[in-house]
């Protein structure tokens, strides 16, 4: 276990149905470093394609029933597992889904935009019930690998609509490389409606790769200093699922770490990027 200074928290894992055991994803998150990790529940049925995954990292074809039900088992197991469910909020039973989730245990909410933009008008709906329920929602954002043209979905300019949601806590995924310049806008336009008094909600940008490590340096660089603050709300993923590769996260934690130092990034800042600012995302 890592001193409660030096933790480090995992945002983005996602499920793998055909993980190994609970006590092996321990036993990975013991040797990578990692105190805690978020674990997002499997796809919603949207992403499935007959014979294939249909996409991202986590697609599958079983009810969000059955969905929730494994994402809450896994964290049951330890308390070092957060749980989170990915919601569709076109489904028609949408928001029995946000009700179901919270009711069993439920900490947050994963999105990816693969046939919708962010601010249509029933997805917004779905994100206010959401912040009504005090909890927090991690987006996709940035290109999209899958089988169909769904990055269109996922510019960081189309979130712009969700600082209108009072109190909404989310997150942006990946900077939203290739469009990380358009993240970092995006988020200096937040900033400025927060301290004009017209948005209450809070943006948040996880940093999970996303951008290949020739582009690493530069973004952490930009981040730390373009003045907009982005070292308090920013927060540390890798993309690996619950067959955990402690290897891999090393590795994500090596080219972070050189990032950082590349950008100048000091230890305060350091401590929130790893564990403080995540902290205050699921929580408020």
């Amino acid at each position: 276990m890592l001193k409660d200074n030096n933790m480090i928290i995992d945002c983005h894992v996602h499920t793998n149905l055909k993980a190994n055991s609970k006590e092996d994803l321990i036993k990975q998150l013991d040797t990578a470093g990692i105190e805690k990790m978020v674990l997002l529940s499997v796809s919603p049925l949207s992403f499935y394609k007959e014979g294939n995954s249909g996409g991202p990292v986590g697609a599958s074809n079983v009810s969000p029933e059955i969905a929730l039900a494994n994402v809450i088992e896994w964290s049951l197991y330890s308390d070092r597992i957060i749980p989170f469910f990915w919601i569709d909020p076109l489904d028609q039973d949408a928001f029995d889904q946000v009700d179901n989730a919270v009711k069993a245990g439920i900490k947050g909410f994963k999105v990816i935009c693969n046939r919708h933009y962010p601010g249509d008008t029933r997805p917004m709906q779905v994100w206010e019930h959401i912040s009504k329920k005090n909890k927090p929602i991690l987006f996709h954002s940035g290109i999209l690998y899958g089988n169909g043209p769904w990055s269109q979905y996922n510019r960081p300019a189309f979130f712009e609509a969700l600082f209108d949601i009072q109190n909404l806590r989310f997150a942006m995924a990946h900077v939203s490389w290739p469009w990380h310049d358009e993240c970092l806008a995006v988020y200096g336009y937040w900033q400025n409606r927060r301290e004009r008094g017209t948005s209450s909600a809070q943006m948040f940008i996880d940093t999970t790769p996303g951008s290949p490590k020739i582009y690493r340096n530069d973004i952490f660089y930009k981040i730390y200093n373009i003045g907009y603050n982005i070292e308090d709300n920013l927060i540390f993923g890798t993309d690996c699922n619950n067959n955990y590769s402690s290897d891999y996260a090393k590795q994500i934690l090596a080219m972070d770490k050189e990032a950082l130092d590349f950008a100048g990034a000091n230890d305060l800042q350091r401590e929130k990027y790893f564990s403080k600012n995540f902290l205050r995302f699921l929580n408020g």
